[in-house]
């Protein structure tokens, strides 16, 4: 009865310590967001200050609809990142942070994002559609976003169609550099879409003066 009780306080123990050891590892995975880093506009001039502009739907390629953030070197060999994940499905912070940085580059709050509910779709003044080819890049060396999109008017006129292929230099290591590399691939593909916008707001402006 004593070798059982000593075995089984033995075994208890060094259950114990193992669950202790478990808890004491921390998580080494990381999270990351796309941010929106265009400056607003405090006195907008333009006509297309007062537009409604819906953003999407966003379409992402496969190998880019993951958690894990995907890189990709000069010699197209993608990697899978083990710890450094997206907090978001990738599709919708494009989504959200292009229609943050066209919201401050055309100087309008009436941004909206795909899928808009209720009467929304029939307030749109303008929709981009973008299809991302390309979205990711190497920590250390550059980002990269291929993209084509469509700007769309109302009653469903199309106004533009464009391929837009940016590149970003990323001198900092790690996940994080590349990440705000991303962030400003956004903001410059917002600014080519903003521009579009613009100069079609202006003509309307023109043509009804």
């Amino acid at each position: 009865m004593r070798v059982q009780a000593s075995r089984f306080a033995w075994l208890l123990t060094a259950g114990v310590l193992a669950l202790a050891g478990c808890m004491s590892v921390a998580d080494p995975t990381k999270y990351y967001v796309l941010s929106p880093t265009a400056p607003r506009d405090p006195t907008p001039t333009s006509s297309a200050s007062s537009v409604a502009v819906g953003v999407g739907p966003v379409l992402i390629p496969g190998y880019l609809g993951r958690v894990q953030i995907v890189t990709r070197d000069a010699n197209d060999e993608v990697a899978v990142a083990m710890y450094d994940r997206w907090a978001e499905p990738l599709e919708s912070g494009i989504a959200q942070v292009l229609a943050d940085n066209l919201g401050a580059h055309v100087g309008s709050e009436r941004i909206a994002v795909f899928p808009w509910r209720g009467g929304v779709a029939r307030v749109l003044d303008y929709q981009v559609v973008v299809v991302v080819l390309r979205f990711e890049g190497w920590p250390g060396r550059q980002a990269t976003l291929d993209a084509r999109w469509r700007l769309v008017g109302t009653d469903g006129n199309e106004l533009a169609v464009k391929r837009s292929t940016i590149n970003e230099p990323v001198a900092g290591q790690g996940y994080q550099a590349l990440v705000q590399g991303m962030n400003r691939l956004l903001s410059s593909l917002a600014r080519e879409i903003a521009s579009e916008i613009r100069s079609g707001a202006d003509t309307s402006a023109r043509s009804q003066s």
